[in-house]
């Protein structure tokens, strides 16, 4: 039910997710490791988000009659040095998958319009998290170096 080109772009979305969900495990590890636990926290709750949309396009490609793939992902090696860092790792992720999305969506309504409506729960989201990323990184940034301040933004990212 699904085409060669579906099929690969919903395999691709999967590794996309699994990708974005081992990252932010990694940069939350990291900012454990400097004392931003608010954040740490975050970023635990953003690798579960993309879990679930990993499990969603699962679902997604077996009620479609295949079976998806669970790809392998690659090693994280990105480095962080402070919060700003890892906001900025988030907003680009989350720019990148919101960019996937669009173009998967686009070839999705040329092909099959079932997929594409799928994709649009997606594109949603990307645009909400790039906005949240893109405010948090705007909070950080009038913050300084303001460490009051900082703390302040991180304990904020935990209550969430």
């Amino acid at each position: 039910m699904l085409t060669k080109t579906m099929l690969k772009n919903l395999n691709d979305a999967i590794h996309s997710e699994l990708f974005a969900s081992n990252l932010y495990k990694h940069v939350a590890n990291q900012l454990q490791r400097l004392g931003y636990f608010g954040a740490q926290k975050f970023f635990l709750s953003e690798s579960s988000n993309e879990l679930g949309h990993y499990q969603k396009i699962v679902d997604y490609i077996n009620d479609r009659g295949l079976v998806a793939t669970v790809p392998q992902i690659e090693m994280q090696e990105e480095k962080v040095t402070s919060l700003r860092d890892a906001l900025a790792i988030g907003f680009d992720t989350e720019k990148t998958l919101s960019e996937d999305y669009s173009e998967w969506f686009k070839q999705a309504f040329a092909e099959d319009v079932v997929t594409a409506q799928f994709f649009l729960q997606f594109i949603e989201h990307q645009r909400k998290s790039v906005g949240e990323y893109g405010d948090l990184l705007a909070r950080l940034d009038r913050a300084g170096a303001n460490e009051a301040a900082i703390l302040l933004i991180d304990q904020e990212l935990g209550e969430d």
